[in-house]
């Protein structure tokens, strides 16, 4: 257990930068375009307005239903979560794709060989770190970010008389929406358990180029086995152009404003409509999909591959 726990806190120090600087960057530019609209905004209603449309904007927030404002955080909240779990999936991708060749590529393998870890500790702590360790710090770097920015906007609401207790910090769903960004974390990396098998085997196969094999071979597979079916069945051409076009026209009609499901009419801020309680029930629920399983099996066989090959490849 030790030596497994060495190994987690070995994958944090090489790739802190990714897995921790990355969320308070996303956060500080959420923080800058929050300070450099309302710096623009004041600007142009002190010339216009003498500042009274700020100022009544605020009035309308203090008179507004605190439901409304209440619904208004929480898209904010689950939209930026949205693009955070979209960052999260790509820097595990990378970080999968050159975790068993980047230490062949420089010869640090031979050097880790030659300690008491086995090749089935190594794989296994880096899917771990992918699937537990890294989500754990984007969300704790997400509740920082958003902490930060709703102090600022606190700032900017006390500058204008305003009690940012009432109107902003009383109306915050903490554990609920917070909650849905960890237990998305959580349905991500189950569904995406296929994948991070795919890239660790990938990584520990490729002499070169990890990134081909872990890419390029999928779609080609994909590719050919839609042409077969095509071919054997012409349907399948028809019936998947019309139906892709209908999907396309439908997300045309209904644009909407994040990941997590809120259209057109959600802005209208009904609070009767999805919460993070909701989504959170929605994902554990997708989680009992049969294809899970099917996924489940792939990453186990996946996994025991990249252990196998790493035992034996110890050069690009």
């Amino acid at each position: 257990m030790k030596t497994f726990k060495a190994l987690l806190i070995r994958e944090y120090w090489e790739h802190r930068g990714a897995f921790l600087k990355t969320p308070l960057i996303i956060g500080a530019v959420f923080t800058v375009i929050l300070l450099l609209g309302y710096l623009t905004t004041d600007r142009f209603d002190l010339k216009l307005n003498s500042g009274q449309a700020v100022e009544f904007g605020v009035k309308a927030l203090e008179n507004m239903d605190p439901a409304k404002i209440q619904a208004g955080i929480d898209i904010f909240m689950l939209s930026t979560e949205s693009l955070y779990h979209f960052v999260l999936f790509i820097i595990i991708f990378f970080f999968l794709l050159g975790s068993l060749y980047d230490d062949r590529k420089d010869g640090s393998i031979l050097f880790w060989k030659s300690l008491p870890v086995s090749d089935t500790q190594t794989v296994l702590s880096k899917l771990v770190t992918a699937t537990v360790v890294a989500p754990l710090i984007f969300t704790a770097g997400l509740i920082v970010s958003h902490l930060v920015f709703f102090l600022l906007t606190s700032i900017l609401l006390l500058l204008h008389g305003a009690n940012p207790f009432t109107i902003l910090w009383s109306n915050i769903n903490y554990f609920t929406n917070w909650g849905a960004f960890l237990v998305g974390c959580l349905a991500q990396a189950v569904w995406a358990l296929p994948v991070y098998g795919w890239l660790l085997f990938s990584s520990s196969f490729s002499k070169r180029r990890p990134f081909l094999l872990a890419v390029f071979a999928p779609m080609l597979a994909g590719f050919a086995w839609y042409w077969y079916n095509a071919l054997v069945n012409l349907d399948v051409i028809r019936i998947g152009v019309f139906k892709t076009i209908g999907l396309l026209m439908a997300k045309g009609l209904q644009p909407f404003t994040s990941g997590l499901g809120f259209t057109v009419e959600e802005i209208d801020f009904d609070p009767s409509e999805r919460t993070g309680m909701e989504l959170i029930q929605s994902m554990l629920s997708g989680l009992t999909n049969p294809s899970v399983y099917y996924g489940l099996i792939f990453a186990v066989v996946a996994v025991a591959l990249a252990i196998y090959v790493r035992r034996f490849r110890n050069a690009t």
